[in-house]
């Protein structure tokens, strides 16, 4: 999730500080500030978006104030001059400064910690450990500011929300309404340049499917437990006029097993004394793996199932080309050559259904996500890392109360709720 700041410096306004009566030196403190917005500054730059970055990017502004006030303390106890904040002058408490002191010694050692934590760990549990370091920062930012206040004298300017951007009359290209399509109600809008119009993609939606680039994607419920049922079939190598060889890929899951199939539609001469075909795939440019995959009743294909096909699934769905060849008993071959796009919306459709998450998560990630699930009341049992029963029915419950489809697994969305930016 990203998030702007809630505040900015407000722009036209000046200060007031009581006279100096000393001289004063401010040059260390706005040095270490200095090195601090530089650290604020680096970590904004390392995150696209996320609760991260919108510490940092928080923690950010809080330095920056904090320069432009000892700046401006600096200017008015060397010169008089006149700062550019409008700022309520207050007494110095030195009582008060030591007590934010201490405190501010604390909080360093606590940030410390959270640096050594988030250094030392990986996964999602660094990815926790490194929203702890930003939130332990602003709060060592914030008391800084106090600190200074008490100090010093200075006091924290009023902040003020953005001003809105000027209205204008002039009619620009993003103000007008889009230009009318002639792509078919069912068509993906991400994908332009695939003809939707094709017969066999008004075929599917008649039936019900929804369109992710080359997909037809089918979401129902099992016949015999009526269990959460997804069929994804890839049609970038399909022939429609052709009589026969029509190709297809199609990515399911079915009373709970996910499975991943290649539609050859060719009668295939199986060996009738073994239950694997041999197959050879290659994804984008790495090297083609060979492996046996299990024959199909129908003898026009083959597939694999369970957990072979979800690692192969995970692989997929972040490729662009996926080319299949399988073999029959005489030695004919059947390739394939499938368009990717939209792998991404068939994975995580048939992974909800079958209950995997599409995230690499270790042992550790998982404790960490068991901790947060029985810290917000779920009883998901010791963390242990093992993702059984007893964790999945603490994530349905979770994802229940969030209103998130039911799952039981740790997907990106329910790791959002709780908490977890990555």
């Amino acid at each position: 999730m990203t998030r702007t700041a809630p505040w900015v410096l407000a722009a036209s306004v000046l200060v007031a500080f009581p006279a100096a009566g000393q001289e004063a030196d401010f040059s260390a403190d706005i040095a270490d500030v200095t090195q601090r917005i530089e650290d604020a500054e680096k970590t904004v730059s390392q995150f696209e978006g996320g609760v991260i970055k919108a510490l940092a990017q928080y923690r950010l502004e809080v330095l920056k104030m904090n320069r432009v006030l000892l700046e401006n303390r600096q200017l008015s106890a060397d010169a008089g001059i006149s700062p550019d904040l409008v700022i309520p002058t207050v007494e110095p408490d030195l009582a008060r400064a030591a007590e934010i002191l201490t405190d501010i010694q604390t909080q360093t050692e606590v940030v410390a910690a959270a640096e050594a934590e988030a250094k030392n760990s990986g996964g999602l549990v660094q990815a926790m450990a490194l929203t702890r370091v930003e939130t332990e920062k602003l709060t060592l930012a914030q008391l800084k500011l106090a600190w200074y206040q008490a100090q010093y004298g200075i006091s924290t300017p009023q902040l003020a929300a953005a001003a809105p951007p000027p209205v204008s009359d002039e009619i620009v290209e993003d103000d007008l309404p889009p230009a009318e399509s002639n792509a078919p109600a069912w068509a993906d809008p991400d994908y332009p340049d695939i003809d939707y119009t094709s017969g066999v993609f008004s075929g599917l939606a008649k039936e019900g499917f929804v369109m992710a680039g080359w997909y037809g994607i089918l979401e129902t419920r099992a016949e015999i437990d009526d269990s959460p049922k997804v069929l994804a079939i890839n049609f970038s190598d399909y022939d429609p006029e052709a009589f026969q060889d029509k190709r297809r890929l199609l990515l399911q899951c079915n009373e709970g097993t996910p499975s991943i199939v290649y539609d050859v539609d060719s009668f295939m001469s199986y060996n009738y004394r073994s239950d694997v075909v041999r197959v050879t795939y290659r994804i984008d440019g790495a090297d083609a793996v060979n492996a046996s995959w299990s024959k199909l009743t129908s003898n026009q294909g083959t597939g694999i199932f369970g957990a072979t096909s979800v690692d192969l699934m995970l692989k997929l769905m972040k490729s662009e080309k996926l080319f299949l060849r399988t073999f029959d008993n005489n030695g004919k071959t059947y390739d394939g050559s499938f368009d990717m796009r939209g792998s991404a919306k068939a994975v995580e459709a048939v992974a909800a259904a079958c209950g995997f998450s599409t995230l690499d998560l270790s042992k550790d990630d998982l404790k960490a996500i068991q901790s947060l699930l029985n810290n917000a009341g779920f009883d998901a049992g010791a963390p242990d890392g093992a993702w059984g029963n007893g964790s999945k029915r603490a994530m349905r419950a979770f994802q229940e109360s969030k209103g998130l489809r039911i799952t039981g697994a740790p997907d990106a969305a329910s790791l959002r709720a709780l908490g977890i930016e990555f």
